[in-house]
């Protein structure tokens, strides 16, 4: 597989690899495994975004939708 870049990026990237005295390719492969992982906490299960709402406590499905007797 070949992708094209930036001749910018890809002298970051391939300095990036000089840093660590890697391969260009195994970089990518540690950001691509970094990204993946990034959203899983400590005990290994996903970690989805909260936002807050304000004081509303907590809803059930039936206060949301009419589907639900």
């Amino acid at each position: 597989m070949s992708i094209q870049i930036a001749p910018k990026t890809e002298e970051r990237l391939t300095e990036a690899a000089r840093r660590q005295g890697i391969s260009v390719d195994e970089l990518l492969d540690q950001l691509l495994v970094e990204e993946v992982a990034a959203p899983l906490n400590p005990s290994g299960r996903l970690t989805l975004p909260t936002y807050d709402l304000g004081e509303v406590g907590p809803l059930h499905r039936r206060d949301i939708y009419d589907d639900v007797p």
